[in-house]
């Protein structure tokens, strides 16, 4: 420091670090966001859409794609084709009616789901469920009544009946023999 040259202040100062392999110079860098992205494959993939954390919704919800509550929603929500789950931040203070029910968080109201409905773990559900198949974890908390109903499979169409044979009675017609004739 005291005793230094001219010329070693002069030289900047370059970290040596070792040159990068071939096969890390060929690839390239791969953007990554930080929110997560739709994947949509027509026809096969399904949409889903969210209410975030700091939302608050009051009104009523109807579509026909599947939805993830992590807000506060206040009235209905009608999605009768999709699936509908409540995320652990989630709260609905309304009537619920999809294919299929999910919650995680808080729900105030009744559900009716023609597939499914699931209340998971820690979740806190106060109203009545109605579902093909009712499934309640353990320590869940639910009040309420829950129905199971059944959607009968449709039955086939039955086949054309052929007419029976007319019915003979045996006594009501005297038996008679066939006559031999000779001659």
């Amino acid at each position: 420091m005291w005793n230094r040259n001219k010329k070693e202040d002069d030289i900047q100062y370059r970290p040596s670090s070792p040159a990068p392999a071939a096969s890390e110079q060929s690839r390239e860098a791969i953007p990554v966001s930080a929110y997560p992205t739709r994947q949509t494959e027509y026809g096969s993939a399904r949409v889903t859409a969210s209410i975030g954390k700091s939302l608050v919704i009051n009104g009523h919800i109807q579509g026909k794609e599947d939805l993830v509550i992590d807000g506060r929603l206040e009235g209905n929500v009608d999605l009768p084709e999709n699936r509908l789950t409540v995320g652990a931040t989630g709260h609905v203070q309304g009537g619920i009616r999809a294919r299929e029910i999910v919650v995680v968080g808080t729900v105030q109201g009744n559900m009716e789901a023609s597939e499914r409905v699931e209340i998971k773990k820690g979740a806190r559900v106060i109203g009545d469920l109605k579902a093909q198949r009712p499934v309640i974890e353990d320590e869940a908390y639910f009040k309420g009544n829950v129905e199971t109903i059944r959607i009968d499979t449709p039955k086939p169409a039955p086949k054309p009946q052929q007419p029976a044979p007319p019915i003979v009675d045996a006594q009501a017609a005297p038996e008679t023999k066939p006559e031999i004739k000779r001659g």
